[in-house]
């Protein structure tokens, strides 16, 4: 959103530092993004002159150039080539001099002294187009007899400079989408300071009508609350004056004409979009707002074609429809130069009608993106009356007596909060007077103090302040979040085990975090043909958007999974192929028993764990990393996690993830053919993780006692199994652990083999083993007879010999 700086001043009437007023801004919580000097001419004519014709002779070399010498008020005139028709003797021209930068077409020309053919030229009498004050190129600019030499031209030919903020505007905040809603900011936040401000200047509008208003106007939906018309004539439709094409240029617009601009100007005033129609064009002498039937046909100002739907809101005449209501006018009923009669429209439209219709037409438009956030409809009067005026003032127009259906005077929302629960938020004792001040000058209404009880009621412009936080958020912002006191030092108590859902995400978040995991958010609305090329047995049970953004956007996820292999495509075509991601969402889907979510955990690796050192070679983030680093989320959850193999159509490998009999995810290696799909090149590595059952296990697991730390030693035993081949390490884990549970302490494989030296279908696995009693030191004779029951149970399921 940009804020003109001279724009903002005819309504509070200061002159400030824009430095300081940029930081004010910031400070109420309207963050400025930039601050940018602009001037009505490119460059300011810095370094353009007046300059006075003292001689003009032909020039010996060219037939068409002249030699003059001019004087610019220094100690000696200038010599000066010039190929114009009309110079002369005695002119008072504009001299550019050496080193001046002057824009013509918008691009750069820097004055230089050098020789035009073979005479020194040291400057240029300028025509109005090399200024950028126009298009005339037929000679040069003749200015007034009685101005001095040496006089800057920016003084004479109006040369604006003014300062314009970019403001990052929040969504709630559609009270500053206008220049007098920034400038109520300004003000308060001066009064809040305890520096002068003056009163708001907000323009009323004062309109001489004659005659009657020649269109009949109805309102036939309820999505239009308040519609107001006027018809004027003998319109001359022309380029505006400078101080409006400034200001629209200011801000990014281009001018067009003065009735457009007029109707973007107060769009930019107030935040409230208006619309003019061109009235030789309204059939009938009937405006018509209505829902649009099914099918019909509007082609609209950027010349597309729409077909609408019967959710769609129009204003019409007799005959069609006209424009679609507050997001975009029609390609025929627009004002052009020959237009002599006009219709000006004020509305209030549903700001839910417009969004839905814009995002299903796939347009954008200033008055859609004020309308779908929530203008104030008590300033449409005062907008249309301020635009009907300046219409009659820069046109010469008349104006006609306003029509209009619908409220005039829409309620305020009344709030009633605790103001010491109001300070407890803010960590502020404000005083009562301060924050009655406050309120009054953000236009908020005290209609009542009962004690610690008020009751304000809000501008209809702060359609976003419904609750006490929002009243706490409006004290803060002008009070000034800087004042509030940080204290000098900090109490903090050891927090016993907190076992909440959040807090179990957090810890869980954090050791990602220290593996080297970014977090990544996705749209949870995602491509259909990623299901109906990878994933078409699970289509029955996708969910369809009715009226999606685009063909890219037209399905509710139903995995997370495509989502993070677009982000790491998205990363390897630039250069950054060493990946950890994770992403917390929730899947969508539809079943027997209607439709569902679930909350889920996916994590994503691929590449390598570090980059190529001489003194550490490259690591790869595999499938042992992966299913490494989910048994380690686990144990830190205090979870006892099995792994089963199944196959899956997405993975090459893949394990399903189970606590006791629940299901809390899966785990495996990203098949070649998803990998090719999103043009990945390296392996990708992934694990989904169901997160209300891991969080419900976790809580029911209940805290962890400390044990304290083993007095006595631990022996170690090493296995060397033959197994068949398709026998897994979780397997022979399984039945160890359930083999001997008093005094196994660990289990972990260090090697496995396969080759020419077993027999065919077998491979070997070695198997450590750690043994250890808390009350007592092991010998020989009890571990011997742990491992003996160990090997005969892994013989009797399993068919193993130890080598």
């Amino acid at each position: 959103m940009n804020i003109s700086y001279r724009w903002l001043k005819r309504f509070l009437a200061v002159d400030l530092n824009p430095k300081y007023v940029d930081e004010l801004l910031t400070d109420t919580g309207l963050e400025v993004e930039g601050l940018t000097e602009v001037e009505s001419i490119k460059g300011g004519l810095k370094g353009v002159v007046v300059g006075q014709v003292l001689t003009c002779i032909q020039h010996p070399n060219a037939d068409r150039l002249k030699i003059t010498t001019v004087d610019v008020g220094g100690d000696q005139p200038l010599q000066i080539v010039c190929g114009a028709p009309n110079v002369a003797v005695g002119q008072k021209v504009p001299v550019a001099t050496v080193g001046t930068k002057l824009y013509p077409d918008g691009k750069e020309l820097k004055i230089k002294k050098g020789k035009i053919r073979g005479e020194i030229s040291q400057g240029m009498i300028c025509a109005e187009d090399e200024l950028g004050l126009g298009t005339n190129h037929e000679g040069i600019m003749v200015l007034d007899k009685t101005l001095l030499p040496g006089t800057a031209c920016a003084t004479i030919l109006d040369v604006e400079s003014d300062h314009v903020f970019e403001i990052g505007l929040t969504p709630n905040r559609t009270d500053a989408m206008g220049h007098i809603g920034v400038a109520r900011d300004l003000r308060a936040a001066l009064l809040s300071k305890g520096e002068h401000a003056p009163e708001l200047i907000i323009p009323k509008g004062v309109l001489k009508t004659e005659g009657k208003n020649p269109v009949k106007l109805s309102v036939e939906s309820q999505a239009c609350s308040s519609y107001y018309g006027t018809y004027f004539t003998n319109v001359v439709v022309s380029e505006s004056p400078d101080w409006l094409k400034n200001s629209l240029k200011a801000v990014g617009i281009t001018p067009k004409n003065n009735v457009v601009d007029i109707t973007n100007y107060v769009l930019h005033t107030f935040g409230h979009p208006l619309h003019a129609f061109d009235a030789a064009k309204i059939k009938g002498d009937s405006i018509v707002i209505r829902q649009a039937t099914q099918g019909e046909v509007i082609t609209t100002l950027d010349e597309v074609e729409r077909t609408l739907d019967a959710a769609d809101l129009v204003i019409a005449d007799q005959n069609k429809p006209l424009c679609i209501a507050g997001v975009l006018g029609g390609a025929n009923s627009g004002v052009v130069n020959e237009t002599t009669e006009v219709y000006l429209e004020g509305a209030y439209f549903d700001s839910i009608s417009v969004r839905k219709t814009a995002k299903r037409h796939g347009v954008n438009t200033d008055a859609s993106y004020r309308y779908e956030r929530g203008v104030d409809p008590n300033t449409t009067f005062q907008a249309h009356a301020y635009a009907a005026e300046l219409i009659c003032e820069l046109t010469g127009a008349s104006a006609s007596p306003v029509d209009h259906i619908g409220m005039t005077d829409f309620p305020r929302v009344e709030i009633t909060f605790s103001f010491e629960r109001v300070c407890r938020l803010i960590g502020v004792s404000m005083s009562i007077e301060k924050a009655s001040d406050i309120l009054k000058w953000l236009d908020f209404e005290i209609i009542a103090l009962n004690g610690d009880q008020w009751t304000v009621k809000v501008p209809t412009y702060r359609v976003d302040v419904t609750r006490d936080v929002d009243i706490a958020e409006e004290l803060l912002r002008i009070y000034g979040f800087n004042n509030v006191d940080v204290p000098s030092g900090m109490r903090i108590s050891i927090a016993k085990y907190d076992a909440r859902p959040s807090k179990i995400e957090k810890s869980i978040l954090d050791q990602l975090t220290g593996n080297g995991f970014y977090e990544i958010m996705n749209n949870s609305l995602s491509k259909g043909s990623d299901y109906e090329s990878l994933q078409e047995d699970v289509t029955d049970t996708l969910i369809e958007m009715l009226n999606p953004l685009s063909q890219d956007l037209n399905i509710m996820r139903n995995n997370l999974l495509f989502g993070g292999l677009e982000a790491i495509s998205f990363n390897q075509k630039r250069q950054q192929t060493n990946l950890r991601f994770f992403e917390r969402g929730k899947t969508y889907g539809k079943g027997k028993n209607g439709y569902f979510e679930n909350a889920v955990l996916d994590l994503f690796c691929t590449g390598n764990s570090n980059t190529n050192h001489w003194n550490s070679p490259p690591k790869p983030n595999d499938f042992f990393f992966m299913k490494g680093l989910v048994e380690a989320l686990f144990n830190r959850l205090g979870l006892s996690l099995m792994m089963v193999p199944k196959e899956h159509s997405l993975y090459n490998e893949y394990l399903s993830l189970k606590v006791g009999k629940t299901t809390v995810g899966y785990l495996g290696s990203i098949h070649p053919k998803v990998q090719q799909h999103f043009d990945i090149k390296d392996g990708v590595f992934h694990a989904s993780l169901l997160w209300e059952p891991i969080t419900a296990l976790t809580i029911n697991s209940g805290s962890k006692p400390f044990a304290s730390l083993p007095k006595y030693p631990s022996i170690r035993r090493d296995l060397a199994l033959l197994v068949d081949s398709t026998t897994t390490y979780a397997q022979l884990t399984e039945s160890i652990v359930q083999t001997e549970r008093k005094l196994l302490h660990d289990v972990f494989l260090f090697d496995v083999y396969e080759g020419d030296k077993l027999p065919k279908g077998k491979k070997s696995y070695a198997i450590g083993l750690t043994f250890q009693d808390p009350q007592k030191t092991l010998n020989d004779k009890v571990v011997d007879k742990s491992i003996d029951k160990i090997v005969h149970q892994l013989n009797e399921r399993f068919g193993a010999k130890l080598r």
